[in-house]
């Protein structure tokens, strides 16, 4: 989950977003369901009368690596810092095998996303994550230039910069959607990557990348139940090099469920994937370029007052190609100014 997804064809994509969506349009029985997380603490729909029900602040987190979906209230402003710590497992290749990675590549990630609320129906967010990675224990095979097979290498990754516009609210049958736009800015190092780092230094995608997608969110008592269907289109910088960064067109589909145990401790479960169609060389692949990749990740939540909030949980990646998988603990806090 470097910040940071099966060949999928067009026509394949699409049927497979109109039989999500469609299936929101029923009414749903509590379950069971399914995290660049939320900045804004969401609450379940008040008690009755049915036509009254609104998400609003402070019930919960939210998701930690889903994204939200009720825009916050107008001229509101919250801040989330994330620290996280990725073990890198392995890799995967073209066939959904595990392979070693012939060394160490943990990663330490820390986000910060800062949300305002624009306008009724309207946030905007931003998130500046610092990077750093490490490479250790390599195996001689892909050792430097000079025999190093030890390196680290940290700085600000890709500025992500999001729009979230309320479309339609909640009903008793319906779940509340809203429409994203947003875009990925090049600020991470992605270009003239020096061998003796062993690619270490590449903290950025090498692309703007434009977003387009839909968040949903439906309260199903006691469940609250979130979901994410974002495309993601970079356009690269770079040309196809060593030492250069390419990074590769992908969906993001991602569902979490929260289940309160008392006013201030929520379980917390999340599904995410991201699934890509492009092959890459593997050595134009930055630690932050996506890659299939299906996880899963058990949290919980824990409200201290109204204006902080903090989480933890560890997302498992357990399925993916063309790329690494990692095992992430990661702890956040929320802020409400």
């Amino acid at each position: 989950m470097k910040l940071h997804l099966l060949r999928v064809g067009k026509p394949y994509l699409l049927a497979l977003i109109l039989i999500l969506v469609g299936g929101w349009l029923v009414p749903l029985t509590p379950a069971r369901a399914q995290g660049p997380g939320p900045a804004l603490l969401e609450k379940p729909p008040a008690a009755p009368p049915e036509e009254e029900k609104k998400e609003g602040a402070p019930s919960t987190c939210g998701p930690m690596i889903s994204d939200t979906c009720l825009p916050i209230d107008t001229h509101k402003l919250t801040m989330q810092i994330l620290w996280g710590f990725e073990f890198d497992v392995g890799n995967l290749t073209n066939n959904w095998r595990k392979v070693s990675a012939k060394g160490d590549f943990p990663t330490f990630i820390m986000p910060v996303k800062i949300t305002y609320g624009v306008a009724k129906d309207l946030e905007m967010y931003v998130i500046i994550p610092y990077i750093h990675n490490f490479a250790s224990n390599l195996n001689k095979s892909i050792a430097g230039p000079n025999g190093e097979r030890n390196a680290n290498y940290g700085g600000i990754g890709d500025i992500t910069l999001v729009g979230k516009y309320l479309l339609l609210p909640e009903t008793p049958i319906r779940p509340a959607v809203t429409g994203v736009l947003g875009v990925g800015f090049p600020t991470g190092h992605a270009s003239h990557l020096n061998p003796r780092f062993l690619s270490a230094d590449a903290v950025g995608t090498g692309a703007f990348t434009f977003i387009t997608g839909f968040n949903l969110f439906k309260y199903l008592k006691p469940f609250m139940v979130y979901s994410n269907i974002w495309f993601n289109t970079p356009v690269n910088l770079y040309p196809q090099r060593d030492d250069m960064v390419r990074s590769r067109e992908y969906v993001t589909f991602n569902m979490a469920v929260e289940y309160p145990f008392t006013k201030r401790w929520i379980g917390l479960l999340e599904f995410f994937s991201t699934w890509t169609w492009t092959n890459l060389k593997p050595q134009n692949i930055s630690f932050t370029t996506p890659q299939t990749l299906i996880g899963i990740m058990p949290a919980i939540e824990f409200i201290i007052n109204e204006k902080w909030s903090c989480a933890a949980g560890a997302s498992i990646e357990l399925f993916g190609k063309n790329g690494n998988y990692e095992y992430t603990p990661m702890f956040t806090v929320y802020y409400n100014f």
